[in-house]
């Protein structure tokens, strides 16, 4: 009780000077939508997420902001005023998660009950090193098909971590990450820690995204000019073997490049590159190889120097800004090129590429903070696959791109509406995708070797068991005016996945308090 009462007594009471972090603070997806709406003007760089506060903060100190942005984040720092704790220049606070929230699933007539909750402690020596330590954990009882993937991933949707079930589709989870960063100056800054990462423009990302666990990684940003380059290097799992036993699980590594360029003021191009290979396997203890340390190499070449097999991809990325409310984005990816057979058309099972084409819209129908975004993916047979399963493009069951792995269309619809502390959004997404069928492997599992392949051609869009996948979701929140961060959140969905073999729809709504540290994807 004592060390509750002094908690208590340092994060909110204790006087203080001001409180200045690194990290870019959770945020609300309304305020997320804002933010990206200021810096679309600007010379930010907006691929890489999260960003740095300091960014943005500079940022909007040079190109102004909207009234809900300055509403939003005056409140989060009059939270840090009158809650840190400032020893000279190194400053202290503490941030709550949570997640209580109550509802009911349709599908399963059973009550939906989320009791997650847990710290933020973050620290900040000048703004030039910062420190964040996220812990949280906690119980929450899943919708019908988010509990059907819990109980075949051992994952918690939305989190990553590993899920332990308590019946009756209730699970259990912990989680912590966090970042150490060092920023000596505005063209350099270095990160280390265990962490989520999101590369691209989009709702989804074909490159690299947030749908999987956090990754203990190394990170380091350089901005000169018009020019930012990221590495990446990260230390993943693969549970294809594991059993639901941590002594299954198998270490993967990866490396990853972004190099983006504002030709113009109304033109971005980035261009991407990663490799994931196997560490310990029941034959040899290969670890973190260190030829993929150099950070400004194309790893096709270090390959063939290795004489490796590791799987590697090349990416490009476009953005053009039609106006001061517009914009186009894109992003292509090639997992295997053989020009010969894209041109035969012949449907090699090697054609592994993936397409992404959107559309974002600030001060929709001239409406202020009115944001419409549609987006179509499409990714082909195999492509994020490996021979193998130890070099797929996924960590701990999850995949590191689009949560549909591969073998499918989706096409995304997104309306949003912020005013002052009120968010109201509404999202539809519509996919089809080839499972795979009679134990042949049609590649929209990634998960499975591509040398389990039925056919070496005729490999097509949609192969195997046609489905159909449509979700419906809407969503209310309210952040109040209080010290303490304090938001009030009504989410509801539909979902309906049919094929020749079988439908399931169902429906659930949940209403509760909810502050999370991420995006959550249920859409899926």
């Amino acid at each position: 009780m004592m060390r509750k009462l002094l908690l208590v007594f340092f994060v909110f009471i204790l006087p203080h000077k001001n409180f200045a972090q690194q990290v870019i603070c959770p945020a609300s997806q309304g305020l997320n939508v804002l933010v990206e709406h200021q810096i679309f003007n600007s010379s930010l760089h907006s691929a890489i997420k999260p960003f740095l506060n300091i960014d943005l903060d500079q940022t909007i100190a040079i190109y102004g902001s909207h009234d809900t942005i300055k509403s939003e984040r005056n409140s989060f720092k009059n939270y840090y005023k009158k809650s840190a704790v400032n020893i000279g220049k190194l400053g202290f606070l503490v941030r709550p998660i949570y997640d209580l929230s109550a509802g009911f699933d349709f599908k399963s007539s059973r009550t939906l009950v989320s009791t997650v909750g847990g710290i933020i402690v973050d620290a900040d020596f000048k703004r030039k090193i910062g420190i964040e330590i996220r812990i949280a954990g906690g119980t929450s009882t899943l919708p019908n098909y988010l509990d059907s993937i819990a109980s075949f991933s051992g994952v918690m949707p939305g989190w990553g971590d590993r899920a332990y079930s308590n019946g009756n589709s209730s699970y259990s989870f912990q989680h912590i990450s966090g970042n150490l960063i060092w920023r000596p100056s505005k063209i350099f800054n270095l990160q280390v820690g265990r962490d989520k990462h999101f590369w691209g423009d989009g709702y989804r990302s074909l490159f690299l995204s947030d749908v999987s666990a956090a990754i203990p990684y190394i990170k380091q940003t350089t901005s000169i000019w018009k020019l930012q380059y990221v590495s990446l290097f990260g230390w993943m799992q693969d549970y294809t073997q594991a059993n639901g036993f941590a002594s299954g699980f198998r270490n993967k590594f990866g490396t990853f490049h972004y190099l983006s360029y504002n030709a113009t003021k109304w033109f971005n191009v980035g261009v991407f590159e990663s490799v994931i290979w196997q560490g310990t396997d029941s034959n040899r203890q290969r670890g973190f190889d260190v030829n993929y340390l150099n950070p400004v190499i194309f790893f096709r070449p270090v390959e063939y120097s290795l004489g490796s097999s590791d799987n590697s991809m090349l990416g490009l990325s476009l953005k053009f800004r039609l106006n001061k409310n517009n914009q186009i984005y894109s992003q292509f990816l090639l997992d295997e090129f053989y020009l010969k057979e894209i041109l035969a058309q012949n449907g090699w099972w090697a054609n592994k590429q993936a397409y992404q084409l959107g559309f974002k819209c600030f001060n929709f129908a001239k409406v202020n903070n009115l944001y419409l975004q549609t987006e179509l993916n499409i990714v082909r047979p195999f492509t994020y696959s490996h021979g193998s399963t130890q070099q797929n493009y996924s960590n701990a069951g999850n995949s590191l791109a689009h949560p549909l792995g591969a073998n499918f269309m989706e096409l995304i619809g997104i309306i949003s509406y912020t005013h002052s502390r009120f968010f109201v959004s509404g999202k539809l997404v519509g996919a089809r995708f080839g499972l795979d069928l009679n134990g042949a492997n049609y590649g929209q599992n990634i998960n499975r070797s591509y040398t389990s392949r039925d056919h070496e051609y005729s490999n097509f869009l949609f192969q195997g068991l046609k489905t159909n996948l449509y979700y419906a979701e809407l969503k209310i929140a309210f952040t109040f005016k209080t010290t303490f961060p304090l938001r009030l959140e009504l989410v509801a969905g539909a979902r309906n996945h049919t094929n020749v073999l079988s439908t399931n729809s169902g429906s659930y709504f949940q209403f509760g308090f909810s502050l999370p540290i991420w995006n959550t994807y249920r859409d899926y």
